[in-house]
């Protein structure tokens, strides 16, 4: 586990082998404790894990189901992969927010304002880009005023991270 740790360490990235969303975490702890890797969850074996430097990373599940670690990928890392699949959670990300421009009206932002925003994985080193992506290192707050399939489940985090659940999928 100390080996797991370190992996870790430098923080996770987690994308929808699908490319429709993306989290970051600082570290392990906090990808565990999402809701999101709970044993019943609906979406966490469609979820690829990346460390900060694009090295894939391997869940390991304990006997009760709960994640217990992550180890490295024997490959090598592929920083320019996970710059192209973050690139792609964008472009899903901005077309979503181009088709429901009313996902952005309760953060006081028009579409073209938000997807100014949005970080831009084609011109940004991979560092640049994952420092501007939503980070889980808050407990997130449910919202009950979000309408179904905008912001079903609407988190402290920003609109950026709401916008991803909202085009991609929602923490169960």
């Amino acid at each position: 586990m100390e080996g797991q740790r370190e992996v870790a360490r430098g923080g996770v990235v987690a994308v929808a082998s699908d490319d429709t969303f993306a989290h970051t975490y600082p570290d392990l702890r906090a990808l565990r404790e999402d809701s999101i890797m709970a044993p019943d969850s609906d979406h966490r074996n469609d979820l690829e894990f990346f460390d900060t430097d694009g090295r894939r990373l391997l869940p390991v599940f304990g006997p009760t189901r709960k994640l217990t670690g992550l180890r490295e990928a024997a490959a090598e890392p592929e920083p320019g992969l996970l710059q192209r699949r973050l690139a792609a959670v964008i472009s899903h990300t901005e077309s979503h927010l181009r088709a429901r421009p009313e996902l952005t009206e309760p953060f006081g932002l028009t579409p073209e304002a938000a997807i100014a925003m949005l970080p831009r994985p084609e011109t940004q080193s991979l560092a640049e880009t994952l420092a501007a992506f939503p980070h889980r290192d808050q407990p997130h707050i449910r919202a009950a005023w979000w309408q179904p399939r905008t912001l079903v489940h609407a988190h402290s985090d920003g609109w950026f991270h709401n916008a991803m659940h909202a085009a991609g999928w929602a923490h169960p």
